[in-house]
């Protein structure tokens, strides 16, 4: 089972959520997506690289970012595909706490390899839905051409959430639905057992 497709969504995701001086993580729907993306990124980075923050503190916050951003149980239908309609209520919940708890586990401590990359907004636009935006950004770095990265982001009462990311052509919520399904279909169809290895690493 493949997870490394997901750690780049993560660490654009959470980059631009993170506050300086332990301000509220909760980030309110100011402005158009598009600015909205590319202020708090700038907001962020400070944060990320700020080596006096320990493991333990680390996770809190990015725990504490994942549960007031993201729309988990949206996500979590997405990408168990095919299976969420299977499911049984109970493991429909379990499996909603377990993805979270793998995310924030797996890459709370991974924003050290941040290099100093740089986001730039190249435009934003409305999607068929009033409440959904693409928002087209690329990734510069030294020495490498940038990176095209566009953002799905929703619309969710007073407050942006992030749905979707993807890096030159590629959905990585697509992705990471496809690897899920694939565990599962290779264990006829048992959702615990993908649940089962999320838990062991986490």
């Amino acid at each position: 089972m493949k997870f490394n497709s997901f750690f780049l969504f993560v660490i654009l995701s959470f980059s631009f959520f993170l506050q300086k001086n332990n301000e509220s993580f909760l980030v309110y729907a100011i402005g158009d997506p598009g600015s909205y993306v590319i202020s708090t990124t700038e907001k962020a980075i400070k944060t990320l690289t700020d080596e006096s923050i320990d493991p333990q503190e680390k996770e809190a916050r990015f725990g504490k970012l994942f549960d007031e951003n993201f729309d988990i149980p949206s996500i979590s239908r997405f990408v168990l595909g095919k299976y969420w309609k299977s499911a049984t209520t109970t493991q429909k919940k379990e499996f909603i706490v377990t993805f979270r708890n793998y995310i924030v586990k797996t890459y709370s401590s991974r924003f050290s390899e941040y290099t100093g990359e740089k986001l730039t907004l190249i435009n934003s636009e409305n999607e068929s839905n009033p409440k959904l935006f693409i928002v087209h950004t690329a990734l510069n770095r030294e020495d490498a051409p940038p990176i095209k990265v566009d953002w799905r982001v929703g619309l969710k009462k007073d407050r942006y959430v992030i749905l979707d990311i993807i890096i030159e052509g590629i959905s990585l919520a697509i992705t990471q639905r496809s690897e899920f399904v694939s565990v599962i279909d290779q264990n006829d169809g048992n959702v615990d057992n993908l649940i089962k290895l999320l838990k062991e690493k986490s």
